[in-house]
């Protein structure tokens, strides 16, 4: 069986590549930035990676590629969303005593587990609500707000044992 599922795998070039997933790649990534010029941008920048990387691409079937596709392009999505919000932060001139330490708290963040901590980074520091993160990772709205307060209960131990 396997071997009838690899004669089915299609080699495509890079302009094939191009005009069959552009259309769809250039949507989803609307979906996920809602502007054009941004998507548009991220969708070009994700076609860059499949050109670099056409030797993973070519050998996969068209399910296969599309999901290396979207994938990228969200990933892309969320870099820069990482580093507008660094252009954006303002260090406060003097420094404000909080119960946690700006070391402390990305310290703590730091222990969380990788989806758990990339869904926290995005909530609380990127400002997204659990309905926008469901699109982005594929995943209800309750399933990110239970991973949130798995993210959280995971961080008041660690504060816990520190102090």
């Amino acid at each position: 069986m396997r071997a009838l599922e690899k004669a089915k795998k299609v080699v495509i070039s890079t302009p094939e590549l191009y005009e069959k997933y552009w259309p769809r790649l250039a949507a989803f990534c609307e979906r996920l930035t809602g502007q054009r010029a941004s998507a548009e941008d991220i969708a070009q920048e994700a076609f860059l990676r499949a050109m670099m990387n056409y030797h993973i691409l070519a050998p996969l079937d068209e399910r296969g590629r599309w999901s290396w596709l979207k994938k990228t392009a969200r990933n892309l999505f969320i870099d820069s969303l990482r580093r507008d919000r660094t252009a954006q932060a303002e260090v406060p001139e003097t420094p404000v005593e909080e119960d946690f330490t700006r070391a402390e708290v990305w310290r703590a963040i730091g222990e969380l587990r990788d989806g758990e901590r990339e869904l926290f980074y995005l909530r609380y520091f990127a400002g997204f609500n659990s309905a926008e993160l469901g699109k982005l990772f594929d995943l209800s709205p309750a399933t990110v707000r239970s991973r949130l307060r798995s993210a959280r209960e995971t961080l008041k131990k660690t504060y816990f044992e520190e102090r």
